[in-house]
């Protein structure tokens, strides 16, 4: 797989819920804030139904989002929280393309799930990045979550695949963010969504992402 480098350009990450942005993009985001260049996280939802009768559990999340983005290097005031329903994103995704236009110019550089990344808010979320990509003519990068666990190797085969390599210090940082969402590595009753045995592309010193 060939290596990659992102423009210096400001960056757009779109996370369908609080941890998709430090789970698939923390290290480019550490990388990018360590240059001194821009990254603005679009929160498409605040996660509230990640686990049945929990309330609270957005804002918690939220916190938690905020707790590791702030260790990435991205402060509260470049989170855009959307407020769309978590796991419903996809009865929205017209609004949200309307959202996300005003946080893109032709020069922005818009990294979001894969279009096919086997959530539907994840999939949801990557069609709107490709229409807004398409209105504004900005550069679109995809990520990959899911796609590592419930899909096959042979779906990426005819993708442009690129790997960024990961400074000690940007693993670190993603790392340390990844700990912070507290509510989705542990649970006091039941299993969490993020048991160990999901984390391992997390912890790779490398990121995955499709270019165009």
């Amino acid at each position: 797989m060939a290596s990659w480098q992102p423009p210096a350009a400001s960056l757009l990450v779109i996370a369908p819920h609080p941890d998709d942005e430090t789970l698939a993009v923390g290290g480019l985001i550490a990388a990018h804030r360590a240059k001194g260049l821009e990254v603005i996280v679009a929160a498409v939802t605040d996660g509230e139904n990640a686990y049945p009768d929990f309330p609270g559990l957005g804002d918690l999340r939220s916190g938690e989002q905020r707790e590791a983005l702030n260790r990435l290097g991205v402060g509260a005031d470049n989170i855009v929280r959307l407020k769309l329903s978590d796991s419903g994103v996809a009865s929205q995704e017209r609004l949200l393309v309307e959202q996300l236009m005003p946080l893109v110019s032709r020069s922005t550089s818009i990294v979001a799930p894969w279009r096919g990344d086997f959530h539907p808010d994840h999939e949801a979320c990557g069609r709107a990045a490709e229409e807004v990509a398409r209105r504004t003519g900005a550069s679109l990068t995809s990520y990959f979550f899911w796609t590592w666990h419930r899909g096959t190797t042979e779906l990426l085969q005819e993708m442009s695949l690129r790997s960024f390599s990961l400074s000690d210090e940007s693993l670190l940082a993603k790392s340390e963010a990844l700990l912070c969402h507290r509510s989705q590595l542990a649970r006091e009753s039941g299993d969490p969504i993020l048991p160990e045995s999901l984390l391992a592309p997390a912890r790779r010193s490398f990121e995955v992402f499709s270019i165009g």
